[in-house]
């Protein structure tokens, strides 16, 4: 945001990268009652991650611009924690559950909205989404549980354990969020497509997400990948976790991050990528609106423009680098109206690329792929599992291309 809250504590105010754009973002918001306007396709996706349409109608009903955001999201917030406490109080947990995941839901959207360090506004709302989400955990009843997983120098990430039904050791995905998702967003305890499979999940922080913002681990070039393979490290002291069984699911900014996981970590069995962001960053960071620069920068702790972008090009030389040693089965699932990564940017991507490798291309679909999620996702944790427990032939190369008319 433009304003003082998006700017390192103690420093005076100055224009964010691109911030002349900002009164086509504000117009913009005016047009919707919702975010399609903003992300094409993004309906579908909070939709099925357990978000409910009257609550997002009424934040943007009332949005007078993109400031107003934080504002609005934890509006919505308060309103299902009250409905939950009151469910509670009255002894119906299944139904206290519920709006206690929504309203952890819209307190991430309040506090990430906010790419400020240590900002007091941000600051609360992030508070507020980890004990609503903490007393959804308790009434999940040990279906998900909450743990801190050191990462090397000081510094801790924190995940949350999905737990699949049954006794034994099983299948289990790390998930990778995105730049614009948090640890709590995914997978919808209420939905989960990997636990109804048979397959655990762990999704977690990251460096430069979520909690790990709020803690000041920073995201830096390649140490993405190396707390990966400290989160592989804890999945592997639990007796409810396959080892030879491991794969790796990241969507948006996370298709990168879970190949340079499972480059890095020979443990990691299988890759999925979905909402590809695994070409040239220009045209996310200097094409595209103004706001990914900015919670990108907030990312990594870097408010200099020029020093910026040479780290965002070092990430992707490094990015670029250890794909090439990517060894295991490999899917990538996009929209060839992805206004990110650009089909022919895929394409090249999965050329370049020596693994068992497959892509699914979808017409019509922007960068969300809201408009297919309800299909993808079950399609994704298919083939996952198929992956980790068959297996596909070393020259394994499929090119699927889905109409949605």
């Amino acid at each position: 945001m433009n304003d003082a809250s998006s700017r390192p504590t103690g420093t005076m105010r100055r224009q964010q990268p691109r911030a002349g754009q900002n009164w086509i973002f504000d117009n913009f918001i005016k047009l919707t009652d919702n975010e399609d306007v903003l992300h094409p396709g993004i309906l579908g996706v909070r939709l099925e991650r357990g978000f409910k349409l009257p609550d997002i109608e009424r934040v943007f009903s009332r949005l007078s611009g993109r400031r107003a955001l934080p504002r609005e999201w934890a509006r919505v917030a308060k309103q299902q924690q009250a409905l939950a406490a009151a469910a509670y109080d009255a002894g119906h947990r299944v139904t206290a559950s519920q709006h206690y995941h929504r309203a952890a839901l819209y307190w991430g959207r309040a506090q990430h909205l906010i790419p400020a360090h240590r900002n007091p506004v941000k600051m609360a709302n992030h508070a507020a989404e980890l004990r609503c989400y903490d007393r959804l955990i308790e009434l999940l009843d040990g279906a998900v549980s909450r743990h801190r997983i050191e990462i090397g120098d000081g510094q801790a990430i924190t995940g949350l354990f999905h737990k699949a039904p049954g006794d034994g050791a099983k299948p289990t995905v790390l998930y990778v969020p995105g730049m614009d998702a948090t640890k709590e967003d995914f997978p919808n305890p209420f939905n989960n497509d990997f636990a109804r499979r048979g397959m655990n999940v762990l999704v977690i922080d990251g460096p430069g997400q979520g909690e790990s913002n709020i803690n000041g681990v920073w995201l830096k070039v390649g140490n993405y990948a190396r707390a990966g393979s400290a989160a592989i490290d804890y999945l592997l002291t639990r007796d409810d976790v396959d080892a030879d069984r491991i794969g790796v699911f990241g969507t948006s900014m996370g298709t990168r991050y879970g190949v340079e996981i499972g480059s890095h970590d020979k443990r990691v069995k299988a890759v999925v990528g979905q909402m590809p962001c695994v070409g040239p960053l220009d045209v996310i960071f200097e094409q595209a609106q103004p706001n990914f620069k900015r919670i990108h920068m907030y990312m990594t702790n870097e408010y200099d423009e020029p020093a910026f972008d040479r780290l965002v090009g070092e990430m992707h030389d490094n990015f670029e680098r250890v794909s090439s040693a990517l060894d295991v089965p490999y899917l990538l699932v996009g929209g060839d109206m992805d206004e990110l990564c650009p089909p022919e940017d895929v394409r090249a991507f999965i050329d370049s690329l020596s693994c068992p490798r497959e892509l699914w291309l979808y017409e019509d679909v922007f960068h969300p792929m809201g408009e297919v999620a309800a299909d993808i996702y079950p399609a994704i944790a298919d083939w996952i599992l198929t992956a980790l427990t068959k297996g596909f032939p070393a020259d394994h190369d499929r090119r699927l291309i889905f109409s949605t008319r």
